[in-house]
């Protein structure tokens, strides 16, 4: 599910299957957005949802868990929001570090603003030499980077019965590091680890519900927009939603 936008615009909730094709565009991207959609299918219907692939929307989630059984069982949360959320505390704490540090360090400090978002498989030559010197004044940055890192390879472990215990203790690490943002967002992670467990056992994403977003983008530009939101929805299910043209 994705709920694209832009800044000043209103919010359209988009449902689509594990091939990328819409099902349903719902308004705005409140618990209303998947719950009316999820009351319109037949208990067969809903039976049948195997997964539901989303980012980490407390709407989204409480509309799932009372409409959808089993929810817990099924909901998998989105490994890039996931990422996206570990990218966003190692920035910020590099942002809140650089306030502590000598003035004359503080100017290649900043420039080290991208380099932290590379992996640690891509650091080679002039990367990692800048890396490494920004890790010295940046300790802190560099201790939420490196968990930012290991949840990274977690994740790219198929799953098995370790996963569970592997994650529980990378919650327990990123607490004993002492920085106030991972330490939140280990919280945050063991609250929603169900849904990290089921997307790697299940092997699902919002990867081609991301792609349709793109083309709705680009359907958007190419109309130089929509005055009326109906129009719009109606457009996007004729390109992209799986509709019977057979007559």
């Amino acid at each position: 599910m994705r709920s694209p936008s832009k800044k000043g615009h209103q919010y359209v909730t988009v449902i689509s299957d594990t091939q990328g094709q819409a099902l349903e565009l719902r308004d705005d991207r409140g618990v209303e957005s998947l719950a009316g959609y999820l009351r319109n299918l037949g208990d067969r219907q809903v039976e049948s949802i195997k997964t539901l692939s989303m980012d980490m929307n407390p709407a989204y989630i409480s509309a799932a868990r009372v409409h959808l059984p089993n929810a817990v069982e099924k909901i998998a949360f989105d490994h890039f929001h996931v990422a996206k959320m570990l990218c966003a505390v190692v920035d910020k704490t590099r942002q809140s570090e650089m306030k502590t540090i000598p003035l004359q360090a503080r100017k290649s400090a900043h420039r080290s603003r991208y380099l932290w978002l590379y992996g640690r498989n891509k650091r080679h030559g002039r990367i990692a030499e800048r890396l490494e010197a920004a890790q010295m004044v940046l300790p802190d940055t560099s201790r939420c980077w490196a968990m930012k890192e290991l949840a990274r390879e977690l994740w790219s472990r198929r799953y098995d019965e370790q996963s569970r215990r592997l994650w529980q203790e990378w919650i327990a690490m990123a607490k004993d590091v002492g920085v106030p943002l991972l330490s939140s967002a280990a919280r945050t992670l063991r609250k929603r680890l169900y849904g990290i467990l089921n997307a790697m056992k299940y092997r699902v994403s919002n990867g081609n519900a991301e792609s349709l977003n793109s083309k709705i983008r680009l359907l958007r530009i190419k109309s130089r927009g929509y005055r009326n939101k109906e129009r719009f929805k109606v457009a996007v299910m004729f390109h992209y939603g799986r509709l019977n043209m057979d007559f």
